[in-house]
């Protein structure tokens, strides 16, 4: 679940999400998460679960890129910028679960996704990224996370974000750990310019 007032309901326009994540530095980590936790090499089948307008191609080599969101208008920039370099898909992972498409993937990522859906709906979408990969894929997931002795301005500033169901490394792990044996978390207390704090999961199948 997210919030739709303020704020978060001029982030769904793509224009205005790209030039927010910009000036807080979330473009920036993004590249991190890529070069350092995904890791795709050239040729690798990758899935973007919850993938905006696809900023993720702009980091990666030369991939099978397969990307899926809620959000049409997402999806629809995500076609005009990078048109042939991935396929875009509207949907989520209960209508997707089917589709022949979201199989077979070296890397499944979900970028800030987690935070956003319920324990339920959570499980649901670690479960649909264990299953679209291959043996010894791996899924790469990234979220707010709180943490002990969280500052003030940093817990407020989450308070506010899209996402409802921020947890902490522990609460994220054990979610992942349902679904996969192999899993490791590294937590940042400075991965933007604004106060944050965010998990990374990598899970290997």
């Amino acid at each position: 679940m997210q919030s739709d007032s303020g704020l978060s309901r001029w982030l769904k326009v793509p224009l205005l999400y790209n030039v927010f994540q910009a000036a807080v530095g979330g473009n920036a980590g993004r590249r991190r998460i890529v070069q350092n936790h995904v890791r795709a090499k050239a040729g690798d089948k990758v899935i973007d679960i919850g993938c905006g307008p696809a900023q993720a191609l702009q980091c990666l080599p030369d991939v099978q890129y397969v990307g899926f969101d809620i959000n049409p208008d997402y999806i629809a920039a995500a076609k005009r910028t990078y048109g042939s370099k991935g396929t875009f898909v509207v949907g989520d992972t209960h209508s997707l679960r089917g589709d022949l498409r979201f199989k077979n993937a070296d890397i499944v990522t979900a970028v800030s996704v987690l935070h956003h859906l319920d324990d339920e709906d959570a499980a649901d979408c670690i479960q649909f990224a264990y299953d679209a990969l291959k043996n010894g894929g791996r899924f790469v997931s990234h979220d707010p996370c709180w943490v002990p002795n969280h500052g003030a301005f940093s817990k407020y500033i989450m308070s506010h974000d899209r996402g409802r169901n921020i947890r902490t490394e522990q609460q994220y792990r054990e979610l992942a750990e349902k679904v996969f044996r192999n899993v490791k978390a590294s937590v940042d207390t400075k991965p933007m310019r604004i106060p944050y704090v965010t998990v990374v999961l990598e899970c290997e199948k």
